[in-house]
This record gives structure tokens, C-alpha cells and sequence, in this order.
């Protein structure tokens, strides 16, 4: 009987360090953790592209600012040259869609005394053109300089299919994140798989601008050269691939 029980009290023995072993294997979070690991088996890569295109849609600002001494005259003025510079522009070809009024402005003009008193009236009224025909884009501003336009603001350079442009780009960079995969896979001796997820980082991008002012007038016997250039577009993109 005695023998009996210290065989049985042996066994609890034996089965109580084995639990106690069992416990003290388990693993604890590390405190700040993720309560999920990341998924396991994949490569994470970023990848950048580039299109390098000649912009084809010119965006020409300009316009006429008058001085007179009456509201009646300055707005006769303004009205005048105005109604000259936009028949000028259409007799290029220039839509009159592509031709939109963007700012229309009437101020007094106060002479230099202590006591304000209005010496005159100041009106300004400002176009953009859009010039699809970028040989024409010169012209825009010869004609309307020739016809009595006193200010030239600026030509801005887009392109006419920024979706396609950007998408062609992004093309690229996510070819340019495989074939980095690719090379890291093969340094890691495994193999690149399937792509688990694609996150597109491609900042938005504003058009060329090159602005004239008004004091750079052109002289008006003289052409003015526009060059448009290039115009990079660029995406960038983060890319995880399945590894095996």
C-alpha cells in the first residue's frame, strides 16, 4: 500500500513539473506590439517613374490696363482696346471657347495732394487665352500687343492628356519596384511571387509656368519666341510582393 501511494505521489510530482514547463515557454507581448504580425513572406519595395513629354496646350495671360479722367472714357478705352485684342487673337484661329475673361477691374486714381482727391479712373481688364497650336502661341502675344495690349502675365505649358501621362508614369514605377524586387529576391535566394498590394505616393504636380510681367513687354516689331520645352511627370509607388 505504501509502496503504491509514493509511486502515485512520484507521478503528480513528475506531472506538476511538466506543467510548470509547459508554462514557462509561453511567450508574452512585448509591450507596443501590433496585435497582428505583419504578413509573413513578402518583400516590401519602392519604385519611381518618369515621363519626359513636350507640353502641347499653351495658356497665355494677358490683358490692357487704361488711365483717364473719366469713368466714361476709361471704359470706352478699356472696351475699345479690349474688343481689338480679342478679333486680333480669333483672326489666328484662336476659339472663341479658348478665350475666357478673367479679371475686370475699375478703380479711382487719387492725385499725390494731402487732401484725396480722384485725378482720374484706372480700368484693367485681363484674358487667357488657350493656344492648342502651340507654333501660334507667339503670335497670341504679338497680336495682342500690336492691337493695344499693355500687360502679359504669363504663359503656362500643360499637357492635354495629364491622365494618360500620369498613368504611363505610374506604369513605370511600378516596373522599376519589380525589378528591384527581382534583384533582392535573388540576393535573398528566394522567389519573387505574386504582388499582394500596390500604394501609389505620386505628389500632385503643377504646370510649367514662365511669366513675361507686365514691364517685359515685347516690342511689338519684333517676333516673340516661345519655347515650350519639356515636361517631366513623375510617380512614385510602394509595391509588397508574395515571396516563396
Amino acid at each position: 500500500m505504501s509502496h503504491t501511494l509514493r509511486t502515485l505521489g512520484a507521478l503528480a510530482l513528475g506531472a506538476s513539473i511538466v506543467a510548470v514547463a509547459a508554462l514557462s515557454v509561453r511567450t508574452v507581448p512585448v509591450t507596443g506590439a501590433p496585435a497582428t504580425d505583419p504578413a509573413p513572406h513578402t518583400i516590401t519595395v519602392a519604385g519611381s517613374g518618369k515621363v519626359t513629354l513636350v507640353p502641347d496646350v499653351a495658356r497665355v495671360h494677358l490683358g490692357v490696363t487704361v488711365t483717364k479722367p473719366t469713368v466714361k472714357a476709361v471704359r470706352d478705352a478699356g472696351a475699345k482696346a479690349m474688343t481689338d485684342i480679342i478679333a486680333a487673337i480669333k483672326g489666328l484661329g484662336i476659339a472663341d471657347a479658348d478665350i475666357q475673361t478673367t479679371n475686370l477691374s475699375l478703380y479711382p486714381q487719387y492725385g499725390s495732394g494731402s487732401v484725396p482727391k480722384v485725378v482720374g479712373y484706372q480700368i484693367s481688364e485681363q484674358v487667357q487665352v488657350t493656344v492648342r497650336d502651340l507654333d501660334k502661341t507667339g503670335d497670341v502675344v504679338d497680336a495682342a500687343t500690336a492691337k493695344g495690349a499693355t500687360d502679359v502675365n504669363g504663359i503656362s505649358f500643360e499637357i492635354a492628356d495629364p491622365v494618360k501621362a500620369q498613368n504611363d508614369a505610374r506604369a513605370a514605377a511600378v516596373a522599376a519596384a519589380r525589378t528591384s524586387a527581382e534583384a533582392m529576391a535573388t540576393a535573398g535566394h528566394v522567389t519573387l511571387g505574386a504582388v499582394v498590394s500596390i500604394t501609389d505616393a505620386t505628389p500632385v504636380q503643377p504646370p510649367i509656368f514662365y511669366g513675361y510681367g507686365a514691364a517685359q513687354r515685347p516690342a511689338a516689331d519684333v517676333a516673340t519666341p516661345v519655347q515650350p520645352g519639356t515636361q517631366d511627370l513623375t510617380a512614385n509607388v510602394t509595391v509588397v510582393f508574395a515571396i516563396d
